[in-house]
């Protein structure tokens, strides 16, 4: 027999009401008490093919398969997006499973949920709320979400440059450092912003790697330009400025002082033209090409899969 993997001092820890110790057996037993050929590591190997809605069936199976599955190794995301109404053994189960990415877009989550459920999760790196109201938005700046790495706010109709500001500017611990200082992702397309919220962007996330403004009538070449006279020049790899009407051909000429560079989405940006996408994936350092109309990115790259 082996001992879970969540121990019972994290379960208590996490205020869940859980049996003191969980022991997991290495055999499934049959009906008629005889041990099934398939020991407990080989269902592992088994289970890591599966999706995620095909383990929830599994976990129905039997209490065996439950307490195996339960494993965080399983689990490295959960969506909940559209999901609802969420119940308390729903974040329970999301807890124990300690994933590392969580989408809870769109969702029917209510704010005390979200607080309850934040702090409860310490390996949570990317969190997805879009479409969610600012006052769940909030939760973030609760003491415990610092080691988060991307945050997706896609369509967050309230979500405005002072409450941009006030997220972000919080800060940790007692260096008064910003406690999103480390944050590598950030997505806020469709959100109401002006174009100053760049500066609050660049002062409390100095290591942006990824970074979506998408869909927003207020973006133009003045971001790009602040963009690229920060230290966000030596860090950013991604930036999205697709569905933006007023940036121009004059961003792409600016943007060559970017060092990492490997994706440019100026899609639907009318401002913007061809020729001059092909003039900088031409003269850039990296190897790049266009896609999509004015889709820039690597060859080797698969365009669906980078666009999430």
């Amino acid at each position: 027999a082996v001992v879970s993997t969540q121990s019972t001092g994290d379960r208590s820890r996490f205020g869940l009401d859980v049996p003191k110790s969980v022991i997991l057996q290495e055999y499934v037993t049959l009906t008629d008490e005889s041990k099934h050929v398939l020991t407990r590591e080989i269902w592992r190997r088994i289970f890591r093919y599966l999706l995620p809605g095909s383990l929830v069936q599994c976990m129905k199976c039997c209490k065996v398969w439950l307490d195996w599955i339960s494993d965080p190794i399983f689990w490295p995301s959960i969506n909940l997006s559209r999901y609802g109404p969420i119940f308390p053994d729903t974040l329970k189960s999301v807890v124990l499973r300690q994933p590392g990415e969580i989408d809870l877009s769109y969702c029917t989550i209510t704010r005390k949920q979200c607080d309850w459920l934040l702090p409860r999760l310490p390996n949570l790196k990317t969190i997805r709320l879009s479409g969610l109201p600012m006052n769940i938005i909030g939760s973030l700046n609760g003491p415990l979400v610092a080691n988060l790495r991307h945050i997706d706010l896609r369509w967050v109709d309230d979500l405005n440059d002072w409450g941009l500001r006030d997220l972000l500017s919080v800060s940790s611990g007692r260096d008064h450092k910003p406690r999103f200082r480390d944050l590598q992702g950030l997505q806020l397309s469709g959100c109401p912003l002006s174009d100053d919220v760049i500066n609050n962007i660049i002062r409390y996330c100095p290591n942006l790697k990824h970074l979506d403004l998408s869909y927003n009538s207020n973006m133009n070449d003045r971001v790009v330009e602040a963009i690229c006279a920060s230290d966000l020049i030596y860090s950013l790899t991604k930036i999205d400025f697709s569905g933006c009407p007023h940036v121009t051909d004059k961003s792409l000429l600016m943007m060559k002082k970017c060092y990492d560079l490997t994706w440019l989405d100026f899609r639907s940006c009318r401002e913007v033209t061809r020729g001059a996408c092909v003039r900088f994936a031409h003269s850039f350092k990296k190897e790049l090409i266009i896609t999509e109309d004015k889709l820039i990115h690597p060859p080797t790259v698969d365009v669906y899969l980078q666009a999430s």
